[in-house]
């Protein structure tokens, strides 16, 4: 699913490997702890226009993988003519969706032709109905079905399972047994491994931050899940980052309203970058180091707590926490479990 070796280059060469490509807000989801407030409504969309150019820009400037994003990228109305210039131009496509859409098999077949040669991550965090349920207002636990329905009718085109993958928010209202549950229950049952993304603390409109409180997890539960996924990957080296750190550096994002950051959980409006006002090669040109993390890929630049982690040569925290957490982008992770650090939020 990954070209290490161009992932390596890109982060050794202060380029860039991926691109998160934001291309709608609208969901139906409803994920309660959702980073980017996805909307039963458009509200941010980026043109047609914008998105073509913004592939043709990332083919200049040297990128190997798009990453699909909303809001829920599958029900933008031309998203797999996108895919279809995207896969032209010769990248890897990578489709994050919620996964209920791909209960349709007509969507879940092009999505297999388009996608074939990177991945199709959906989102499951619990396969209990109560929490679902909670974590899901306005949302029933039927959904629970309707995503499997889809997961399990790519599997039978023949869409391989180690091209899917369950990416997951781990949140106060699961404990760390029912997250290892749901680890559990799809590597066993389909061969699917799953991403563990520990929440991000963004202030959503009508909720007060007591309630947003409620949705960090104690820390004791995130070691727990952690020490488990080390265990069935067979390895003592799992970043706190949903991806490693060369990952990270190398990826930069356009949101849905056209503000180009590091990442697409760093929501941060800087002026300049919007490519509504100038492209993104020209974007990149001028701000290549905020955008690779500069200042952190040597030791110097760690955070404190970072600096002697037997980890840091593959992790340097969530900066997408740390900015959410008030911390700034060069901040300390405050989900890690593995530093004497607990945020006040």
């Amino acid at each position: 699913m990954i070209d290490t070796e161009k992932l390596l280059e890109a982060y050794n060469k202060d380029g860039f490997y991926a691109l998160q490509l934001e291309i709608g807000d609208v969901c139906y989801q409803n994920c309660s702890y959702c980073y980017m407030n996805a909307l039963f409504e458009t509200k941010n969309q980026l043109s047609d226009y914008e998105i073509f150019k913004i592939l043709d820009d990332s083919k200049e400037i040297g990128i190997t993988a798009i990453e699909w994003l909303g809001g829920e990228p599958l029900l933008r109305d031309q998203v797999f003519e996108f895919l279809k210039y995207s896969q032209k131009l010769g990248f890897r496509n990578n489709m994050w969706t919620g996964g209920l859409p791909l209960a349709e098999e007509k969507v879940a077949e092009q999505c297999a032709v388009l996608c074939s040669n990177g991945l199709i991550a959906f989102h499951l965090s619990t396969l209990n109905k109560e929490i679902y349920e909670i974590l899901h207002p306005q949302r029933t636990a039927e959904d629970i079905d309707t995503i499997l329905k889809g997961v399990e009718y790519l599997l039978e085109i023949g869409y391989p399972s180690e091209k899917l993958l369950n990416s997951v928010t781990f949140t106060g209202y699961q404990t760390a047994e029912d997250m290892i549950a749901t680890i559990e229950f799809f590597q066993k049952n389909y061969g699917i491994a799953t991403c563990v993304n520990v929440y991000h603390t963004y202030l959503r409109p009508g909720q007060s931050l007591s309630e947003l409180n409620k949705f960090i997890p104690p820390s004791k539960e995130v070691e727990k899940v952690y020490k488990y996924l080390k265990k069935i990957n067979n390895t003592d080296i799992i970043p706190m980052n949903c991806v490693n750190k060369q990952y990270c550096s190398a990826t930069l994002a356009v949101l849905n309203n056209g503000f180009v950051t590091p990442c697409a959980t760093i929501r941060e409006e800087r002026e300049g970058m919007n490519i509504k006002f100038a492209s993104l090669k020209e974007i990149v040109a001028k701000e290549r180091d905020y955008l690779i993390f500069k200042e952190m890929k040597s030791w110097d630049g760690l955070p404190e707590s970072c600096k002697e982690c037997y980890q840091n040569e593959f992790c340097f925290g969530c900066r997408s926490r740390a900015y959410a957490a008030g911390l700034g982008i060069y901040g300390e992770d405050p989900r890690c479990y593995q530093i004497n650090y607990r945020s006040s939020l």
